[in-house]
């Protein structure tokens, strides 16, 4: 991410003497620029910028021809380490401040806004489809076979049907979060943004978790044929994914960086397979032929899911407070905000998970409906706090 504002090296509209030969923006991570990286516009509103951007480090420089007298204006996009689409302007003046039209307001709220709530969708989709997916096996290995329950041909295609659904919502999330970082970029103004952000961080997960994605779709066949080796393969894959989700989230900001993408795979996991737990007892809640075995399945999904929660709660907070700089960011920062407002859902799951879980069977099903929509809420949630950068 960027330097904070109030960086002695971020100071905007300063005056200088002598034009500067080259254009240095210092940031606290590794980054890749993306397009021509840095753009620097003239009082006469000329590009003087002498070719593309260049990285070395947490750096990106570029060399100009600043020889006008004026304000200049520098506009810069890159992505950082953690694949977070970051770009901004700021202005010089050489000899004295001048008007000039590149210091107008352009279109880079709404943009960002529309690139920011697309990239949320899509990495939404991306969790709901992990859920489905993959909580859904997790719910035949964990709570269905434990069990021996007999395969009944409605209860089997329903389940079969959310494992499906999941690897579709992953095959779809994963345009939706490219595009989501190109248009907060500025695609509509430089056609290479999008092919550099397929080149970047972003675009390697995304090949990643695509090809996983369709691992699990050419396996589903074997699956569907009950076979135990082929489903602890699928499981297997879905621990591996939720490593690769680590490359593209604050997780890679933790050292040492094993400790972030266990911690995360974690997090993502156990999350997965509380929401999927809780779908697959819905679906099993209105299939024919296990009314019998309703307490059993009950009981069973409700230790798993408690297990997966305690998992998801501890990880996600040692995740969480990993990236603040104290308790003031919790109201300061969006990223706190977020961050509370998915404390709050949790707890509101909790709630309706505990209430449901003492009456067993008995539980009206609208209960276990309200745990689902708020879990999907914290799902939303989940995805905008990976889609912003955090304080620290």
């Amino acid at each position: 991410m960027p330097a904070p504002p109030n960086d002695s090296r971020c100071v905007t509209g300063v005056v200088i003497a002598t034009p500067p030969s080259v254009i240095r923006l210092t940031f606290n991570e590794r980054v890749q620029p993306i397009g021509r990286g840095i753009r620097v516009v003239a009082p006469s509103g000329r590009h003087v910028e002498r070719g593309p951007a260049r990285a070395s480090g947490a750096s990106v420089s570029v060399d100009v021809g600043a020889a006008e007298q004026g304000t200049y204006v520098v506009s810069w996009r890159v992505v950082s380490g953690d694949a977070q689409p970051e770009r901004g302007r700021f202005a010089f003046s050489v000899g004295r401040p001048t008007a000039t039209l590149a210091a107008l307001p352009d279109d880079t709220r709404t943009v960002s806004r529309s690139g920011f709530a697309l990239a949320v969708v899509g990495r939404a989709l991306h969790f709901l489809g992990y859920a489905l997916g993959f909580g859904s096996l997790a719910f035949r290995w964990l709570v269905l076979r434990p069990l021996g329950v007999p395969r009944f041909a409605a209860f089997d295609r329903a389940l079969w049907r959310l494992t499906r659904s999941g690897v579709l919502a992953l095959v779809l999330a994963e345009p939706l979060v490219v595009l989501g970082h190109a248009l907060r970029l500025g695609i509509a103004g430089d056609a290479d943004v999008l092919a550099d952000v397929l080149e970047s961080r972003v675009g390697l997960v995304t090949g990643q978790r695509l090809g996983f994605a369709l691992a699990l779709w050419a396996m589903l066949t074997a699956l569907e044929t009950g076979s135990s080796m082929t489903l602890k393969l699928a499981l297997a894959l879905g621990i591996a994914l939720a490593v690769i989700d680590g490359q593209a989230v604050h997780a890679v900001s933790v050292r040492p960086l094993a400790a972030g993408l266990v911690t995360n795979a974690l997090h993502v996991a156990a999350m997965a397979t509380w929401v999927g737990v809780v779908i697959a007892l819905l679906v099993a809640w209105r299939a024919a032929g296990v009314t019998t075995l309703r307490a059993a399945i009950a009981g069973r999904a409700g230790r798993v899911a408690t297990i997966a929660l305690l998992v998801a709660m501890g990880s996600g907070t040692l995740l969480s407070f990993q990236h603040l700089t104290g308790t003031g960011d919790l109201a300061r920062t969006l990223y706190g905000r977020v961050l509370v407002a998915k404390l709050a859902t949790l707890i509101v799951v909790l709630a309706l998970a505990m209430a449901a879980r003492r009456k067993g069977v008995g539980a009206p099903e609208r209960w276990w409906q309200g745990e689902l929509a708020a879990l999907v809420a914290v799902l939303l949630l989940a995805a905008a706090l990976v889609s912003l950068p955090p304080p620290a």
